[in-house]
């Protein structure tokens, strides 16, 4: 039999169709028709030469227009012209003959199933099967909303990848050694300082290990000089100020070198902390009390003797009149000895405050006393200055009227020192609580204030708001612009929340990458709402481009916000739930809107 005829003989299945539709049920459709029809997918048959036999309501719906086209006889690749045609298949662009010779030859050799995306935007995986006789049987399920599920869970994992990355980045950028355990105070992550800090126990700092552990691997190794002797009754110290972190930690290393450690819980149940190197602001203070040391032992062993270089030494008579002076008076006080001799010790020493003792009237009236105590005390130049001293008063052992000897030990250098150590102090607890980048409040310091703020809502049954403030397809910002404009876009937005909040105790801090956070004390949900419109207002006028943005074509804001008074059965924690869930309903709803929470 010729070929041509050969095509023109029905396969088995199509016999089977003819046979089930030319009986009992007459010019009714059959019931497998109507159960075709009834199916939520799109089911069609070709033969063995890729003709049309048959397809379901379901199939002919996704192919709107193509009604008169989809007849039985009709060939598969005349069929896909058609529909590309007819722009019913978007993806067959730019170059139609190259997708329809690889779309006809998956058709023809049906393998792994096809995820394609129609007309109106709608995801559809197609499977092909070619049956026994030869022919194709198809089917075309929407799987929209599972690809969807998938685009979104990949975003998550990438996004939280590169969270994990910007961490890791700013952790490794500290000056300080840093460190963060987890709920089961198991190391999370830890920077290069922190391990060069703590050399001798490097090979123990790994992810996973125990605080304990590393503690345990330190003192077996002489990391901890303190330990010396009793290492059990100093690990159980350590664990205990670890877990109950809330005042800074003096440590001391081999080599007299000293750190601050500031440790803090986390919202999550583990521990952060900053390892900062104070070695050389505690040795100037152990130089200090050295220092200090040494003129208490020479005072100790004064016994009415004139004579040191660093010291105003001055003799007395009973009355408080100077009988003599050192050329160490000069340099503190301003007075050469010729003009000093004969005034009264009160040029130098101004009258005591209401209530204080006079030394040299104490002195006088013990009589038998030799020394009176020590005192420091505000004296006076003979230009007027006030000059911290320490006066020591001492009762020479010599006989006929009574004679006094008052040394004058200059304590502006100790001030100088004592002050600088305050100042550093100072600036170490600025900078713990300071953002980096934004110049703004850090978390630190806003978990700090949350803390205090909370308490004292309680107390005064005030409520307080807590805005959540997210900065809208920030990740696209920084692809478009780089990461350094995205640096700059962070400062501005902080600068521009600052200017959003006017009272002494409203706190804007950094939040976290490109999230921020407002506390507003004394403030309910409506003033707090108002304060949000704000922020999002400042920006929107502000008009700092975001050319990436679906939204618009500057940077705006999701707020979530948050209000509540402490009291029984509420916690702060769960006001920062409240925002932060506040926040992502803003987000979801569309973004580019603050969401009070409910």
């Amino acid at each position: 039999m010729p070929a041509a005829a050969l095509d023109r003989q029905p396969s088995s299945l199509q016999r089977l169709l003819q046979r089930l539709s030319r009986g009992r049920w007459g010019r009714r459709p059959p019931p497998y028709r109507a159960a075709m029809d009834a199916m939520d997918a799109g089911i069609v048959l070709f033969d063995a030469h890729d003709r049309l036999l048959l397809c379901n309501r379901h199939f002919r719906a996704l192919y709107p227009g193509m009604a008169d086209r989809l007849v039985p006889g009709r060939s598969f690749e005349s069929i896909l012209r058609d529909a590309i045609a007819q722009g019913l298949v978007p993806q067959a662009l730019p170059d139609v003959e190259a997708f329809v010779a690889d779309r006809v030859r998956r058709h023809r050799q049906p393998g792994a199933p096809i995820l394609r995306q129609m007309s109106d935007g709608r995801w559809r995986r197609i499977s092909e099967q070619r049956l026994a006789d030869g022919s194709l049987l198809a089917f075309s399920i929407d799987v929209s909303e599972l690809v969807e599920k998938e685009r979104a869970l990949e975003a998550a994992r990438t996004e939280a990848a590169q969270a994990r990355d910007r961490l890791e980045a700013a952790v490794e950028a500290l000056p300080d050694g840093f460190a963060l355990y987890d709920a089961d105070d198991r190391l999370v992550v830890s920077n290069h300082r922190y391990r060069e800090i703590y050399g001798p126990s490097a090979p123990a700092i790994r992810p996973g290990t125990s605080f304990e552990d590393i503690l345990r691997y330190g003192l077996a190794h002489g990391q901890y000089p303190a330990a010396e002797g009793q290492e059990l009754t100093w690990l159980e110290e350590r664990l205990y100020r670890h877990r109950h972190a809330d005042q800074p930690i003096l440590q001391e290393l081999p080599g007299n070198r000293w750190l601050r450690i500031e440790e803090r819980p986390t919202r999550l149940g583990g521990v952060a902390g900053v390892r900062v190197d104070v070695t050389e602001l505690v040795q100037q203070g152990q130089q200090l009390k050295q220092v200090n040391a040494r003129l208490t032992e020479s005072r100790a062993q004064l016994n009415a003797v004139i004579g040191t270089a660093m010291a105003a030494i001055v003799t007395l008579d009973a009355r408080g009149e100077v009988l003599s002076a050192n050329p160490a008076t000069t340099t503190i006080f301003g007075w050469h000895e010729h003009e000093l001799v004969g005034r009264d010790i009160g040029v130098l020493v101004p009258e005591p405050a209401d209530g204080e003792p006079d030394p040299l009237s104490l002195l006088v009236q013990r009589g038998t006393s030799l020394r009176a105590a020590p005192q420091d005390l505000r004296a006076r130049r003979r230009d007027g200055q006030g000059v911290a001293v320490q006066l020591a008063l001492s009762r020479l052992e010599i006989p006929g009227p009574a004679r006094y000897v008052a040394l004058f030990t200059d304590l502006s250098e100790r001030e100088a020192y004592a002050q600088a150590l305050r100042d550093a102090n100072a600036q170490l607890a600025h900078l713990s609580e300071t953002d980096a980048l934004t110049g703004i409040a850090n978390r630190r310091r806003l978990d700090r204030a949350l803390h205090e703020e909370w308490q004292r809502s309680g107390r005064h049954g005030q409520p307080m708001a807590l805005l959540i403030v997210d900065v809208d397809h920030f990740k696209r910002y920084n692809d478009s612009l780089g990461h350094p404009m995205g640096d700059e876009c962070l400062r501005a937005i902080a600068q521009l929340l600052r200017k959003c909040v006017h009272r002494t105790g409203d706190l804007v801090a950094r939040y976290g990458g490109e999230e921020f956070a407002l506390l507003l004390p004394h403030t309910a949900a409506a003033e707090a709402m108002a304060v949000a419109l704000a922020c999002i207002e400042a920006v929107e006028s502000a008009a700092l481009p975001h050319p990436d943005s679906p939204l618009a074509a500057h940077l705006t804001l999701s707020v979530g916000v948050a209000s509540a008074m402490a009291g029984a059965g509420v916690s702060a924690a769960s006001l920062v739930e409240a925002a932060d869930a506040a926040a992502y309903a803003a987000k979801r709803a569309g973004r580019r809107r603050a969401v009070l929470a409910e």
